[in-house]
């Protein structure tokens, strides 16, 4: 049972509120319910056999977004979205997963996706095929359903800088969203898929602007057994420009006129991978100036919403924790929102139509594209 993996998780957390102000949901929902302390005496009375798994705490473990800010506060670093991972997996044994969730799975095993039939080749921007490329650019799901914007920029850059690309036609799921929802099997099997097809390709460099895949490739695949051979490198969007920078391939203008310019910073390249620095060095160099920062930022940066693809899942509590940053980027009287996650640009698009707030967002790579010659 997954829950058996982290009884010190919960008997440290369960009477434990220091990092209760720390959670977007709970500030969103202010329901107690949706703290880690929270989570932890839900937990701890299932795993005693006082209560069994309900509706509503089914409901309850899927509407943490598994950001780690309540991981980050705490003075003893407690994985508290360890725990919240582990309950689903016992969850999904028991086969009391929401609808929403199990049609994830069903799409990925049928399409190689999460989020249903696949979108027209079209759409993809394939450049002809090519043997061992320096680099194959794997965008992500939802990059691949939501934002061929996003493909174009990094297509016309990887152009720029004269390298030879390519993608998959067939590209799959990195696994990571059966992850944290608590198909751990799956996830494997669907990780292996994915790793099997960029290995046999052996680019360079594996490319992507999605930080869920970023982490997946760098940290959970060799957890499973599944490192990828010495010569391959595995890089996100920002790291590469920033090379490119360094070595002549890309020219970047440095006058680039956007007014009051914030950056966000998503979890999971952020909190979890401890990058900070570079998006905000590259954001300097082609405005002149350094990124407004938003109240709570860097390890500290509040969630957008979109984490466990909760956009997806539960679009209308993510709008709510969505709409809670964006507040704090309107505090700042920015007027342009850069980040450098496609799901974050997903939720705060969604904010920015609904109220509607007087903020553009972009990702960074489209930053790139705009300073490197394309259109603002």
């Amino acid at each position: 049972m997954g829950i058996d993996r982290v009884k010190e998780i919960m008997k440290n957390c369960r009477f434990c509120f220091m990092c209760r102000h720390a959670c977007p949901t709970f500030l969103s929902t202010k329901l107690d319910s949706h703290t880690p302390r929270g989570y932890a005496l839900m937990l701890s009375e299932i795993s005693t056999g006082m209560r069994d798994w309900t509706v509503d705490f089914v409901r309850k473990f899927y509407q943490c977004s598994q950001c780690g800010l309540c991981r980050e506060d705490c003075e003893f670093h407690w994985a508290e979205d360890d725990l919240v991972r582990h309950a689903r997996e016992d969850i999904i044994e028991k086969n009391m997963e929401p609808e929403g969730v199990k049609n994830v799975l069903e799409s990925i095993q049928a399409f190689g996706l999460p989020f249903g039939n696949r979108p027209s080749v079209e759409s993809f921007f394939l450049p002809p095929t090519v043997h061992h490329p320096d680099v194959i650019y794997h965008p992500g799901c939802s990059t691949v359903y939501y934002h061929p914007e996003i493909i174009g920029s990094t297509q016309r850059l990887l152009d720029r800088c004269g390298m030879s690309w390519m993608r998959m036609e067939n590209e799959g799921c990195c696994g990571m969203p059966l992850y944290d929802l608590g198909f751990a099997e799956e996830a494997k099997q669907q990780a292996k898929k994915t790793f099997d097809a960029l290995v046999a390709i052996h680019p360079k460099i594996i490319l992507t602007g999605c930080p869920h895949c970023l982490r997946n490739f760098q940290e959970i695949y060799p957890a499973w057994q599944m490192s990828f051979p010495e010569g391959i490198r595995v890089m996100h969007t920002i790291e590469f420009i920033q090379e490119k920078i360094r070595d002549r391939s890309l020219v970047f203008r440095q006058d680039l006129s956007l007014e009051s310019v914030s950056y966000h910073d998503p979890c999971q390249l952020g909190r979890k991978l401890r990058i900070f620095d570079s998006p905000r060095a590259f954001i300097e160099q082609v405005t002149g100036q350094s990124p407004l920062e938003i109240f709570h930022n860097r390890e500290k940066a509040e969630c957008c919403g979109a984490g466990s693809i909760q956009f997806f899942i539960d679009p209308n509590l993510s709008q709510k924790v969505a709409t809670m940053r964006m507040n704090r980027v309107i505090d700042e009287q920015s007027k342009t929102l850069v980040t450098a996650c496609q799901n974050c640009k997903t939720v705060f698009q969604r904010v920015v139509q609904d109220k509607p707030f007087p903020v553009r967002v972009m990702d960074i790579v489209e930053l790139a594209d705009i300073a490197s010659g394309g259109k603002i």
